[in-house]
Formats: C-alpha cells, structure tokens, sequence
C-alpha cells in the first residue's frame, strides 16, 4: 500500500512539474522572438581636406628653364653672355584641397558615392636679366646698366565632382582599409596666367647719370572646355570613434586633362596706364583648332588660330576625414 502511495505521490510531483515548464518555454521562445538585431547605417557623410603634390608628368606651362641673363661689354672687347638654367620642380597641382562626399553601403565589402572638392593650385617662376656696357671715352666713362625681372604665373580652380566605388581590403571590428576608384568631372574649370615685366635703366655720360624704370603687366584667361575629365585612385583606412562617427585618413592619385578653347588677353597696363584697346584682335586671342591652312593675307580683326593643346594636371596628396553615419 505504501509503495502504491509513493508511486502516486511522485506522479502527482511530475505532472505538475511539467504543467509548469511548458507555459516557461512558451514565454521564453516569445521573448526571442521579439529580439531584432538593428540594421546597420547604409549612408555615410563625410568632410575632409587635405594637401596634393604636383607629379612628374603635371604640364609646367613654362617656355624655358631659365632663370637669369647676364650681358656684359667693356670698351672694344667682346660681349660676354651668361645665362642660368634651372629645373622646374613645380607643376599645377600643388595646394590645398577641401570637400564633402556621401556614400552608400552596397554590403559589408562594397560602397558607392560621390565626392565634391574645391581645388585651388598656383605656379610662378621668375627670370632676372641684366646689361651692362661701359665705354672709355675722352677720359670718362659711358655706361649703359639695364635690369628686369619677369614673373610669370598660373593659377586654377578645380570644383570637381567624383563618383567612386570603395572596396574594403581589410575589415576588423574597430578598422578597415579599403582601396578607392573613381571619375573626376569638372564643370567651368578655369585658369588665369599673369605676366609682368619690371625694367630699371641707368644711363651715365661722362660722370652724369639717370634712372629710369617702367612696368608692364599682362593677365591671359585660359579658355578650359567645359567640362573636364579625369580619373583618382586611392587607398585609405577608416577607424571608429564612436557608433555613428568614422575617422579616416586617405592618400589620392589624380589625373585631370584640360583641353584648350582659346587664350584671351584681358587686361594690359604699361606704367599703370591701360593699353589693351590699342591691340588688334589678332594680338590679343589665340583660338586652337583641329586642324587649320595658314595664309598670307591673315586679317589682324580676327583671332590667331593656332592647333589644340591639352594640359594635363596630375597629383598625389593626403586627405584626413570624419565620417558621420546614417
């Protein structure tokens, strides 16, 4: 009896254990079912700037690599010639740049976006030339002592657009490095060329000397067609600061060809006094064509044709970033 008793009583333990643990499990299998994992921003904000160098193969613009002339003649002797040369180690492409970009994450290995840059480069080069003739006459001593300086510069701006396609290399946790592709398409790029010719002259007779100087300034506005095109490659690593902002740093190379319409003088002062309206048109305007015959009977109200030329502008530079995601 007692062991029928027991048996009945672990029963009853049983059952009611089990009544219990099914409304538990049910709770419980409710309570995962209510957890969801939040999605991941799909759209990136960021703002940078950084610096470019200029490359090897960047256009110098320049006609010479000369960097000063010297002429001498005294009495009967010959005159004696000496002129200096110097690499140019600068091209169009030095300077700062600054922008902003969007992206969009494709998946956990590929983003797409756009990024606007504001680019502003300048070049100068300067050449100093110098005269000087000195002749024994009747006792004393006539000189002619002539010095310039010519400065010739170019300045351009850059507003780009860049679509580009981001392909993560390396994806941890806190970083990643990806590699960078993508087009450059500049709409009304621009480049303006300033010349300018400072003479001082001496002349001495017989003990008596006078100064002279005159200034001449020339500004050239070079027509780009509109719009320009290129090409930027890349590497670069991101690392997280917080959840939603991303640090990064990016080293860019970028090739951009400028394609010439025209070269218009638009402004000539010789000793502060403005002279553009005594050129004729032909002196002022240079039109580039495909192709183009060359007469003799060339009409001086038209443009100078001469054939086409592309400028190419390369540079590799550093930029640094904050990314904000969203």
């Amino acid at each position: 009896m007692k062991k029928y008793l027991l048996s009945s009583i672990l029963l009853s333990i049983g059952y009611a254990s089990f009544c219990q643990k099914i409304p538990q499990h049910d709770n419980y299998r409710e309570s995962l079912s209510n957890i969801k994992i939040k999605d991941a921003p799909r759209f990136y904000l960021s703002v940078h700037g950084g610096y470019a160098f200029s490359l090897g193969s960047t256009f110098k613009f320049y006609p010479d690599n000369i960097s000063s002339v010297t002429v001498k003649q005294l009495d009967n002797t010959p005159e004696v010639k000496q002129v200096d040369y110097r690499e140019d180690t600068k091209g169009l492409g030095d300077g700062f740049r600054a922008g902003v970009g969007l992206s969009y994450v494709i998946n956990d290995f590929l983003n797409v976006g756009v990024d606007i840059d504001y680019f502003k480069s300048s070049i100068s080069k300067i050449r100093d030339s110098s005269y000087y003739s000195a002749q024994t006459m009747n006792g004393g001593v006539d000189e002619v002592n002539y010095n310039e300086q010519y400065k010739i510069s170019y300045t351009t701006s850059l507003l780009s657009f860049s679509p580009n396609i981001t392909f993560k290399a390396i994806a941890r946790p806190k970083f990643f490095i990806y590699n960078k592709l993508g087009a450059i398409v500049i709409f009304r790029p621009s480049s303006i060329q300033r010349e300018s010719v400072d003479g001082n002259y001496k002349l001495g007779w017989q003990g008596f000397y006078r100064d002279s100087s005159s200034t001449s300034k020339k500004v050239y506005d070079w027509g780009i067609r509109n719009p320009a095109f290129g090409f930027v490659g890349g590497i670069g690593g991101q690392v997280k600061v917080t959840e939603m902002i991303r640090a990064y740093a990016e080293v860019q190379f970028t090739h951009v060809i400028f394609k010439v319409r025209n070269r218009l003088l638009t402004d000539y002062t010789q000793d502060g006094k403005e002279v553009l309206n005594t050129l004729s048109q032909s002196e002022k305007e240079i039109v580039f064509e495909k192709s183009f015959t060359s007469g003799e009977n060339n009409n001086p109200n038209m443009p100078t044709i001469a054939t086409y030329q592309k400028f190419p502008i390369t540079y590799a530079g550093l930029q640094l970033g904050l990314i904000y995601r969203f």
